[in-house]
């Protein structure tokens, strides 16, 4: 069985149902009812041309105390249940952590993610944020009530300071 990682700037909407209409709730978070930014790359973990786990990126800026950052933003993470537990997220997120980099030119990748997921990130070099992370709704700007967290490109550090994402979430 060949694994391999594919890149793709758009998805075809069979690829869509494979990877996110698997289950209820893939993502834990749809009885908040947020509103996501569609993401412009994606690294797509496939067996045998079987799409199992995907990671969404988007280039943007975001302030940061007031200090504008370019950040290269990680969203859509997911596996198919019949895939988990075989790490086949982990070398698409550390693909997609060097395209935000390298291609991209960010500053910093960035993701949102719920508390029980800040450890599979902090093994993958990503820290959490401590400041109020703002994000934009159809109902106006809301404080996130999770986790966000960022990878530094280089030696970096994360400036402190309340951040604005100036959008939707991704």
């Amino acid at each position: 069985m060949a694994v391999e990682i594919r890149y793709a700037e758009s998805l075809t909407e069979e690829e869509r149902q494979a990877l996110f209409f698997w289950g209820k709730d893939i993502f834990g978070v749809e009885d908040a009812h947020y509103r996501w930014r569609p993401k412009d790359y994606h690294f797509i973990t496939e067996e045998d041309g079987e799409p199992l786990s995907h990671v969404g990126v988007i280039k943007t800026a975001v302030s940061v105390g007031g200090r504008q950052l370019t950040v290269g933003g990680v969203g859509g993470v997911a596996t198919r249940p019949e895939a988990q537990g075989r790490r086949l997220v982990h070398a698409a997120m550390r693909q997609a952590a060097e395209f935000i980099c390298h291609e991209l030119g960010a500053e910093f990748g960035m993701l949102f993610c719920l508390p029980r997921l800040e450890a599979f990130y902090a093994r993958q070099g990503w820290q959490a944020l401590e400041d109020e992370v703002r994000i934009e709704q159809p109902s106006g700007e809301v404080v996130w009530p999770y986790r966000v967290m960022v990878k530094p490109c280089g030696e970096r550090v994360w400036p402190a300071g309340r951040v604005e994402v100036g959008g939707l979430p991704w």
